[in-house]
């Protein structure tokens, strides 16, 4: 860490700052100086009408720094992650419906509009109104459970929403912190992600005993990397969440892939779950975000960071439930986002058979899908592309608004994971390992711990009995799934 810190100064780099956990260091420098300590050329373009910079050259270090230096982020500005959330309209009933949160009349089985208690009921962490002694009676909030989002830009309002959902749908006032990972920016156009994030995460948890939001200054690959890496380093929460994604080529090719996969295992090591967004584009990837939640309209690929072995990556589905909310069946959503990483290996619980006899991912045996990650791990509602048939009724800017997409779907998994962790005290570790030896590989892969999907597609890949790369292994049944995990759990 001191060869490479006196190298930036030596080259006239400036606020030479060392991560808390030593594996980032951040340092202020010129164009000039860049080109002259990592051996490259920056060029402008003119993309849209925006000017941006991008290195037109390898970067590089001295030999000497070689086995200490995986990636140099930062050299442009060009990639960047796009939001998976989507504003939805009602399905079947008119613009004028005056249905307004938590005020909506009586579900049908497809039921368009949901609060934090119906997510509760749906995913089996709460008793409906006309059944108030099922099973998951009394189940525990995520009260002993702190969790945090990645954001970016400014918070003001989204906080002030949070209060505005918490108060309508009466649910406990969550303690806020916001740490910023950078220079603070101004940005507000990221409010209507961070606004579901934050409401839904909680909502279904019920109650947490922290929200921290992690801040990055902008969007781009070098940004976020200081925030995700201020989350781990804190080691403050169980469990984070980030709701956004790029095709994974990207982060391959500019070193933020090497960079946050370090990260990820650590935060692995130290029980942190990130969760992540599988996408809405299906089995294809969006370029440049343009064609984000059209599937199929970009070339077959995962998004990361959900394809990373050490995130939790969330699918989406269409959830239908009975007229008291209580879970009726889900499909495959058709912009889920999934299939076989092409630059991440599985991990090893991937090859898991459970109690079938064939690995339960697929592509973590080489078979003729691919040989890379499996995407998704799991699923939850997205609501929808256009229209909304499980959407979430948030607050964005004072006014209730219905959101869906995989950034729907991902802080409803940190959520109901967080419940789950405060049932166990906090002692599960990382998700991943765990969820994988509750399910089946083939050739009779269904598993009860699970609500399997097995209809739908997402383009490539159909919804199917047991893991599938539309849904992976299903919703969580987050009352059964609590009350199956092993007590000697982690072993």
């Amino acid at each position: 860490m001191q060869a490479v810190q006196n190298y930036l100064s030596s080259n006239g780099f400036s606020n030479v700052t060392v991560a808390d956990n030593q594996l980032l260091i951040e340092a202020d420098g010129t164009a000039a100086n860049v080109q002259t300590a990592f051996n490259t050329a920056l060029m402008q373009y003119s993309v849209n009408g925006t000017t941006v910079y991008v290195n037109a050259r390898d970067a590089q270090v001295p030999a000497s720094l070689s086995g200490v230096v995986g990636a140099i982020l930062g050299l442009n500005n060009v990639v960047a992650v796009h939001f998976d959330a989507h504003t939805l309209a009602l399905n079947t009933s008119p613009a004028t419906d005056p249905c307004t949160p938590p005020n909506c009349p009586t579900p049908a089985i497809a039921n368009e509009v949901f609060g934090p208690q119906q997510y509760q009921i749906a995913y089996d962490a709460t008793c409906p109104s006309d059944n108030p002694h099922c099973p998951a009676q009394n189940f525990t909030p995520a009260s002993a459970t702190a969790v945090g989002n990645i954001v970016e830009g400014n918070l003001t309002q989204v906080i002030k929403d949070l209060r505005t959902y918490e108060q309508t749908y009466k649910l406990p006032q969550v303690p806020v912190t916001v740490v910023n990972a950078g220079v603070p920016s101004p940005d507000t156009s990221g409010a209507e992600e961070w606004d579901l994030d934050s409401q839904v995460s909680t909502g279904i948890a019920q109650q947490v005993s922290q929200l921290y939001f992690y801040a990055a200054t902008s969007l781009t690959d070098s940004d976020l990397a200081l925030a995700i890496n201020k989350a781990v380093s804190q080691n403050k929460v169980k469990a984070f969440n980030m709701s956004f994604g790029e095709c994974e080529l990207s982060p391959y090719i500019d070193g933020a892939m090497l960079i946050d996969d370090e990260v990820f295992g650590e935060a692995a090591l130290q029980g942190i779950t990130p969760f992540a967004a599988s996408d809405d584009n299906g089995s294809a990837c969006p370029v440049e975000g343009l064609t984000n939640g059209v599937p199929l309209t970009g070339p077959p690929d995962t998004s990361y960071p959900a394809s990373s072995p050490y995130v939790i990556a969330v699918g989406g589905t269409n959830l239908f439930t009975n007229a008291d909310f209580t879970y009726d069946f889900e499909t495959g959503w058709e912009a889920s986002g999934g299939g076989p990483s092409y630059f991440e290996n599985p991990p090893f619980w991937q090859a898991y058979t459970g109690s079938g006899t064939l690995p339960i991912v697929p592509s973590s045996e080489g078979s003729a899908v691919g040989t890379g990650r499996g995407v998704p791990d799991v699923s939850m509602c997205a609501g929808g592309t256009l229209l909304a048939i499980c959407s979430a009724n948030v607050f964005v800017s004072g006014t209730a608004t219905l959101i869906g997409g995989t950034s729907l779907s991902s802080p409803l998994a940190m959520g109901s994971w967080a419940r789950i962790q405060t049932a166990h005290h906090n002692k599960l570790g990382f998700a991943g390992p765990l969820i994988y030896q509750l399910a089946n590989g083939g050739p009779s892969p269904s598993s009860p711990d699970f609500n399997d999907v097995v209809l739908g597609g997402n383009g490539l890949f159909t919804a199917l009995p047991g893991y599938d790369y539309v849904t992976g292994l299903g919703s969580w049944d987050i009352y059964k799934i609590n009350k199956l995990i092993p007590s000697t759990y982690p072993q």
